[in-house]
């Protein structure tokens, strides 16, 4: 069946986060993904960590960060996000370093990226699913050009 397949899903979560990035502010909190939608989101997410290929499509981090939080400002997209494990894959994406540069490598966060991961996780923070994955967290936090060894814990 063709709403099965690999390619239809990656059209489905690369139409919605297309649309997300097309949706007024004020309008984004009434924004509802299907679940199946969201679950894809997450796994490309998890490839775009990963560096894996899916679909024969190879996803990019600052693709994926800025629409999976503006996701978030709708309550149900947040419970299918934190029950597909975005929580785990944002904290993952949260203590890689930054890349200051325009494309980010594989292992690193895109610059900007982390506003986003934050923004996300607090709009799920309140979750089980999303508090199981904060849960003994350690972030590093120091300006790039100094390195002073401080952590933001959960």
């Amino acid at each position: 069946e063709l709403w099965a397949s690999d390619g239809w899903r990656v059209m489905s979560a690369e139409s919605a986060m297309i649309v997300t990035r097309l949706t007024p502010a004020d309008q984004r909190s009434a924004l509802k993904l299907e679940g199946h939608v969201v679950n894809t989101i997450v796994h490309c997410l998890r490839c775009a960590i990963d560096g894996e290929l899916w679909a024969s499509f190879a996803w990019r981090l600052w693709e994926l960060l800025e629409p999976i939080s503006w996701l978030t400002e709708n309550a149900e997209n947040c419970q299918a996000l934190a029950a597909g494990g975005a929580c785990k894959e944002l904290v993952r994406v949260l203590v890689m370093p930054e890349w200051d540069g325009d494309m980010s490598p594989r292992g690193f966060s895109p610059r900007g990226g982390r506003v986003h991961c934050v923004q996300a996780l607090a709009n799920m923070a309140a979750l089980p699913a999303c508090l199981a994955a904060l849960q003994g967290v350690l972030i590093p936090v120091a300006p790039p050009e100094v390195d002073v060894g401080g952590c933001l814990a959960w």
